[in-house]
């Protein structure tokens, strides 16, 4: 019994390493190592095959938006009305995480100690005082509809200039974040 404990806790432990090996899976330039601006074939490549392609229906968006869900790896990739390269990269797997810790299913409290200053309301998503969605540098946001729990992270266009605008990227990744499938 002890051998097949100490074998167990070997076998752990190398799990745990391989995954911390691996490095974060939310970066400021990547989700699950894809990066917004790559063709749809690339999506693919690094993906894997997306288990469905569809239009995106709603209504605080201009129609055309299409995405390509990636349901395995909890990844979904958007592309803008008209273009052929991704415009936004959102993910809900709670396994994926920036290099403080924080993704989807942290508290925003813990967001708040990881970043401190650095995470800031964004102000697309800031109601009546309650904020809904935060940055991190120029390329994340941390969406949370509850106003406690994240439920997923955007990658987006940080050098959009219209990022700062109704209609540029982040006003786009705030809508998208809050309306994407939530950490489980």
């Amino acid at each position: 019994m002890k051998r097949l404990l100490c074998a167990f806790c070997v076998v752990s432990a190398l799990a745990g390493s391989a995954a911390a090996a691996q490095g974060p899976q939310v970066t400021k330039l990547a989700i699950a190592g894809a990066r917004i601006h790559l063709p749809r074939s690339a999506y693919r490549h690094i993906l894997g095959k997306p288990i469905f392609k569809e239009r995106v229906l709603d209504p605080n968006l201009p129609s055309g938006w299409t995405r390509l869900i990636f349901a395995n790896r909890s990844v979904s990739v958007y592309f803008a009305p008209k273009k052929n390269r991704a415009t936004l990269i959102t993910t809900w797997n709670k396994a994926y995480r920036t290099a403080a810790g924080i993704g989807p299913c942290s508290t925003v409290s813990e967001l708040k100690v990881a970043y401190g200053t650095a995470a800031k309301p964004s102000r697309f998503n800031t109601r009546h005082g309650k904020v809904y969605a935060y940055t991190v540098g120029k390329n994340l946001l941390f969406a949370s509809n509850n106003t406690t729990t994240i439920d997923a992270v955007v990658l987006y266009d940080g050098s959009d200039p219209k990022v700062n605008r109704a209609g540029g990227s982040l006003s786009y990744a705030g809508g998208i974040g809050l309306d994407e499938r939530r950490c489980l």
